[in-house]
């Protein structure tokens, strides 16, 4: 433990915190160029760690400016608004890990659609950057004559003054860690249902009864419903009589125009989320006799299809969690400890913990465009495909085009060489009146 940093430690620092802040960086521009180019990336996760990364984005160019801050001293304009920024942005980001547990609550304990969790995304906005710009703001003005300024130097960068140490805990690790908590036990309230719904259809692949559950993982499922109508106009001729269509006859059926055409209504639903549907509600012939061999052959087969969908649900889901699990525990753990190591010994600095703060902190773009690309794998590769079969493309199209590209640029040329000597001769000519 040291109470002063030497030049060669700030330097190390400076040279941590922005090549971690350009990491993010890039992190954050992936999630901006997939979301806005492609809809596929555009599930209701993926939208509010979009909405994250324009937090991240600016909280990044706060760590960028790094020590310059410091060095400018506490009244300058570029440390008040390094403050600012850090102030306004940093604990943002632990408020929208937040807001994506609460979809996931929503989504498999609420069964709430895409429209519903859309619906709620500026609520999201006020409670995760509205608070944050309220207190960033109050700090920027507050200036007491005993304390000084709330902004001022605070090792690693400008943030909140040492004399006001005890603001970092109230407004930004108190919070974050009562945000990381509750994510955590939501997390582990979702990951008991689908596991406990996972056992279930277990037990009925191993049976021939039909299964009613359904597991999905709430990280990447959305409801989709595609509609395909398929119909023909009808020829129906009309000679000054009415033309009855459809009337029953005495053995209970119907007589239909022998001109009109097929018509068929095909509707295909994807459910958002995970649902149980009540046997009662079934029917109940496999209770009273046993079905045909064929019958329980089909069930079984639909079974262990269900069966298998939700162990890929349910392991797409652990990998999401272990890594918002990971990210947060990575990003708020060295720095709270630092957090209370400051706070206990305010005159004293943690050497190992201030590099480990300065390393994880600016990281937070790069760890949401991890869980980005997790949640959006398949989507992803179809990318990544479309990229590289583009690329083929024209390689294969520069082949075995350049002959005939010389041959056609070579006929260019030619007919351009025709062309000025035609005009020579005749400028040549039009002196000597010819």
């Amino acid at each position: 433990m040291a109470a002063k940093l030497t030049a060669n430690q700030l330097s190390s620092l400076e040279t941590i915190e922005r090549t971690a802040s350009c990491l993010s960086l890039l992190g954050t521009t992936f999630i901006f160029v997939t979301f806005v180019c492609s809809p596929a990336f555009r599930k209701p996760i993926n939208r509010l760690m979009f909405y994250a990364s324009i937090g991240n984005t600016f909280c990044n160019v706060g760590t960028l400016i790094s020590l310059t801050g410091v060095r400018a001293g506490q009244d300058s304009h570029l440390c008040q608004f390094q403050s600012f920024m850090i102030q306004f942005f940093l604990p943002a980001d632990a408020l929208w890990n937040l807001a994506m547990a609460m979809n996931v609550y929503l989504t498999l304990f609420r069964k709430y659609n895409a429209d519903q969790l859309k619906a709620l995304e500026w609520k999201y906005h006020i409670m995760c950057y509205g608070t944050t710009l309220i207190i960033a703001l109050c700090y920027l003005l507050v200036d007491t004559s005993v304390r000084g300024k709330i902004y001022g130097p605070a090792t690693l960068w400008c943030w909140i003054d040492i004399q006001w140490i005890a603001l970092r805990v109230v407004t930004c690790y108190g919070p974050a860690w009562i945000c990381i908590i509750t994510a955590f036990t939501i997390y582990l309230l979702a990951g008991k249902e689908i596991f406990t719904k996972r056992k279930q259809l277990r037990e009925f692949s191993n049976s021939n009864r039909p299964a009613y559950v359904a597991v999905e993982n709430p990280f990447t499922s959305f409801k989709t419903t595609e509609v395909h109508v398929t119909s023909e106009l009808a020829d129906i001729p009309f000679r000054g009589t009415s033309t009855v269509v459809g009337k029953k006859n005495s053995g209970g059926g119907s007589t239909s125009n022998p001109d009109l055409r097929q018509y068929s209504v095909t509707i295909n639903c994807t459910p958002a989320s995970p649902t149980m549907t009540s046997p009662s509600l079934e029917p109940k012939t496999w209770l009273s006799s046993p079905a045909p061999s064929s019958h329980r052959g089909e069930l079984q087969r639909r079974n262990n299809r269900a069966a298998l969908e939700a162990n890929t649900a349910a392991w797409g889901y652990t990998k999401c969690a272990i890594l918002f699990f990971i990210s947060l525990l990575v990003t708020w753990v060295p720095s709270s400890i630092n957090r209370v190591y400051s706070l206990v010994h305010p005159e004293r600095i943690s050497v190992p913990f201030t590099y480990a703060s300065a390393v994880v902190l600016p990281l937070m773009g790069f760890w949401n465009s991890v869980i980005y690309t997790t949640t959006s794998w398949a989507a992803c590769k179809t990318l990544f495909g479309k990229v590289v079969g583009n690329a083929n493309q024209k390689a294969t199209i520069t082949r075995h085009m350049p002959r005939t590209i010389i041959e056609s640029q070579a006929g260019i040329a030619r007919k351009l060489r025709a062309d000025s000597s035609s005009d020579s001769t005749m400028a040549l000519a039009e002196p000597y009146g010819v």
